[in-house]
């Protein structure tokens, strides 16, 4: 049967779902690299299986129910005004960078659980 109204799927994404295995240090981590205020309650032991980490225009979802295994390839990038800045603040953190500066505008890095990540100066 066809229909001709399309599949009414909006051209935005929701939620991007990242799993990790210890949600306590996952908050903690993507609250201090992004600079985001966190629910104390979760700080207090009182940990559910998704928290919620608000950014503009798409919410990123910590996952803690699929042990699924970190893929060899980053999951997103996230945008940056400053590349040089950015991988000096990861430097200091003691964060783990896959590749320091490719194409003089990217650096790849990794969450405690492996995810890699990549940070963009567009």
């Amino acid at each position: 049967m066809k229909t001709t109204a399309g599949s009414r799927l909006e051209k935005r994404v929701g939620s991007i779902f990242i799993h990790v295995s210890d949600m306590k240090r996952a908050v903690e981590w993507y609250s201090r690299v992004f600079d985001l205020p966190y629910n104390e309650d979760y700080m207090e032991g009182r940990l559910s299986t998704v928290y919620t980490l608000d950014f503009e225009g798409t919410e990123i979802l910590l996952d803690s129910n699929n042990g699924a295994a970190p893929a060899p390839q980053p999951l997103m990038f996230f945008k940056t005004d400053d590349i040089w800045q950015t991988l000096q603040f990861l430097k200091e953190s003691e964060i783990v960078i896959h590749n320091e500066i490719l194409e003089n505008n990217i650096v790849i890095f990794e969450d405690p659980d492996g995810n890699r990540l990549m940070a963009i100066q567009m």
